[in-house]
């Protein structure tokens, strides 16, 4: 059963999340095939919120990412990504 302080990603054990650990099992094996040389959570965030621009407002992405700040949103997190660009990556974003 869950309560509010549960963690929202805990360990095996319900504890705290190593993300070291994570970073090794979970996130190099992708970063490996993908053949991309650095994947990290900071580097996921980014993604997100550029992702999400076409998808909400600067202020649900700062909200969904946890920013005081929307200009650290939208100056630091999301880059524009061209018409052209996305269509040759084959993106909709």
């Amino acid at each position: 059963m869950s309560s509010p302080d549960d963690f929202i990603f805990p360990n095996a054990d319900g504890g705290f999340m190593d993300t070291a650990n994570y970073r090794t099992r979970v996130l190099q094996p992708i970063a490996d095939d993908l053949k991309i040389p650095k994947l990290n959570f900071q580097i996921l965030r980014r993604t997100i919120a550029t992702r999400a621009q076409k998808l909400g407002s600067v202020k649900d992405i700062q909200s969904h990412l946890g920013h005081s700040r929307a200009d650290t949103t939208a100056n630091e997190y999301m880059q524009e990504l061209p018409e052209s660009v996305q269509q040759m990556v084959g993106s909709r974003a």
